[in-house]
């Protein structure tokens, strides 16, 4: 059975947040339809990262990081987990990939202009008229990297 797409982007985001708190950071889901982010993770020496979540229950993840992030500088999230959550019988398939706002930006390009070296800003020119979005299969090797966000979180701030 599908899962509504609210409670598939909750479901993706308090995901997150219990992952980040098994190992040992603090994680709290943002509330609000208005929100600058959906997960801040907090480590033992305060220091804070702003983390986007995008959950699906495909093998597609639509990010719109080009549409919303034109430039390279523009204040944006410190991570990107993708969440694939897919529904089974009694029991749903998860997946996470996390990514810095870097990799994800680079694996964006890659999908957006297949075998061209474009800038971001040039990447995101053509972007704008389309809704961006990158594959399992464009991410495949960042699979349970939390290590990242953990790492980020604890160094002495």
């Amino acid at each position: 059975m599908a899962i509504e797409k609210y409670y598939l982007n909750l479901a993706g985001e308090y995901r997150v947040a219990a992952e980040l708190l098994k190992r040992g950071i603090f994680a709290a889901v943002t509330i609000g339809n208005m929100k600058g982010a959906d997960v801040i993770a907090t480590g033992p020496n305060r220091k804070s990262a702003v983390i986007e979540v995008k959950a699906s229950n495909s093998n597609r993840f639509v990010t719109g990081l080009c549409q919303k992030y034109r430039q390279p500088d523009d204040q944006h999230p410190a991570f990107w987990v993708l969440c694939a959550i897919t529904p089974g019988g009694d029991f749903n398939t998860e997946r996470a990939f996390v990514l810095t706002h870097e990799e994800l930006a680079i694996r964006q390009a890659q999908r957006s202009c297949p075998g061209e070296r474009l800038s971001y800003e040039q990447v995101a020119a053509r972007a704008r008229k389309g809704v961006d979005d990158v594959r399992i299969e464009d991410v495949r090797e960042f699979e349970n990297a939390w290590e990242k966000i953990v790492a980020f979180c604890t160094v002495a701030a």
